[in-house]
């Protein structure tokens, strides 16, 4: 009998080798609200600004489009949390004694600094309205699997295992394309929860050096594939998961077994996933 484990990694081994990484679709929608707005006002922002917050959103995760000044977050009843770092946008105002007769080659204008923060670094930021996106359906086999394992998972401007709180991050379930795209984000960041010294120990420093890192994603979207599998949600891989694990297609060039070794350990990390759900069998240390 083939092993599935085996037959899904061959499957995906087969796609990534026609797969282009820049053809993977993030299975989350990236921000609510389109372009940059100040959270006060409503205004979007413009020019420069908008690459900036676009930029500086990005690099931080946050899927929220409203920005605002310190101040103005209180003046909505919101605090910007301790230790959070602000991002740089220029705004103008009139030079005194401008030309107030709304010919604009008439008028001079200042530029300012000022830094505002993101809503997902405020506390008390007021809710938004999401009904412009559809709730996707709850997934009841997926959802009791995720609860038997234990794992604490709380929302997140992104997808991300965090080792130093053993927490998982992930955005609202409304905010994702589609039901199986949600649960495979999960199942991913489940494979690195699974890595943690208490856990599995999954130390991969030793085997792949500077390339861990790299190991580690193949080792989460390979494990990924393994449980949507085992929980006869997606007999066959998605190409997605084919298209991100190209990206670190380097790694398996220049390592012909990494792929092997990586679907080895996810193999272990997907059977310690569903040891949960089996009451009668001893999984090791959970959270």
């Amino acid at each position: 009998m083939v092993d599935p484990y085996s037959r899904i990694t061959d499957v995906i081994l087969r796609q990534i080798e026609a797969a282009d990484p820049g053809s993977w679709v993030c299975p989350w929608h990236r921000a609510r609200g389109g372009l940059p707005c100040n959270a006060l006002t409503g205004r979007s922002y413009r020019g420069i600004n908008i690459v900036t917050l676009w930029c500086g959103g990005q690099s931080a995760g946050f899927v929220d489009a409203r920005w605002a000044t310190y101040r103005q977050w209180s003046e909505l009843g919101a605090q910007v949390r301790k230790g959070e770092r602000g991002t740089g946008v220029l705004f103008y105002r009139d030079l005194p004694g401008a030309s107030e007769d709304g010919e604009n080659a008439d008028r001079r204008f200042v530029a300012r600094a000022s830094s505002v923060f993101n809503a997902e670094q405020v506390e008390g930021a007021p809710e938004v309205s999401e009904s412009h996106l559809t709730p996707i359906d709850p997934n009841p086999v997926f959802d009791r699997f995720v609860t038997a394992t234990g794992a604490h998972v709380r929302r997140g401007a992104s997808a991300a295992y965090l080792p130093i709180r053993d927490e998982i991050r992930m955005p609202d379930r409304v905010l994702f394309h589609s039901a199986d795209g949600f649960c495979a984000t999960l199942a991913h960041e489940l494979i690195h929860w699974t890595g943690a010294p208490h856990r599995l120990d999954r130390r991969l420093n030793t085997r792949f050096a500077t390339r861990a890192y790299a190991a580690e994603e193949l080792v989460a979207e390979l494990g990924a594939a393994f449980v949507m599998a085992g929980l006869g949600l997606a007999p066959e891989p998605h190409i997605n998961h084919a298209a991100y694990m190209a990206g670190w297609l380097p790694l398996v060039r220049d390592d012909p077994r990494a792929l092997i070794t990586a679907a080895s350990l996810a193999s272990k990390a997907a059977q310690f996933l569903e040891a949960f759900s089996q009451p009668c069998t001893k999984v090791g240390v959970a959270a």
